[in-house]
């Protein structure tokens, strides 16, 4: 895997190994309009599985997308890969909101391992397209506009950043020790951010 992904892969490894399933479901504050950690990480996979699409799309029709930037979408390139800014507070794409895969509740562990298989298929199919089509720009996210495959991964890379945050704010907000509903007994949690 590209080391950008795999970075943040490791990352989110780290933050989530020790984490029950029951504190995978907890959310900051107790507000359920704030994301769990599985949310969290299902967000991310679906913002994935969006893009292998488009990739998908462009390998299909066999050629890169001819779309051009408009002049937002050049700026907020700039802001999102140059100056590695994300607003906090954004609205997902309905495409990309939790809830739509009704996984059971899953331990921070097999959440960390998802979220690896889903950056590894992603970046297989991101070094496929530029075999195909080289450093050209190979598909449009709907706000960036058209990105390469080197693109692509650093929004993935920034993206998975971004979020990393968020689960530093469900740590803090929860940071009792949680039960690890193998051996069913207490777990030291690490701290993350």
């Amino acid at each position: 895997m590209n080391s950008l992904l795999q970075s943040v892969s490791d990352a989110y490894a780290e933050a989530l190994a020790a984490r029950s399933a029951a504190w995978c479901q907890l959310h900051p504050r107790q507000d359920g309009t704030a994301w769990s950690a599985q949310e969290l990480i299902e967000h991310l996979v679906l913002t994935m599985n969006g893009t292998r699409q488009l990739l998908e799309t462009r390998l299909e029709r066999g050629r890169p997308t001819r779309r051009r930037a408009t002049p937002i979408q050049h700026l907020c390139r700039v802001a999102v890969l140059s100056l590695r800014r994300m607003s906090r507070g954004v609205t997902a794409p309905p495409f990309t909101v939790p809830g739509q895969t009704r996984r059971a509740a899953l331990r921070g562990a097999e959440l960390a391992e998802l979220l690896r298989h889903e950056y590894e298929r992603m970046d297989q199919l991101l070094d496929v397209c530029t075999q195909r089509f080289g450093k050209q720009r190979v598909a449009a996210h709907f706000l960036l506009g058209p990105l390469s495959a080197e693109e692509w991964r650093r929004f993935h890379s920034i993206h998975g950043r971004h979020h990393l945050k968020q689960l530093s704010r469900i740590e803090r907000a929860n940071p009792d020790p949680a039960i690890d509903s193998e051996s069913g007994s207490p777990v030291q949690v690490r701290r993350t951010g």
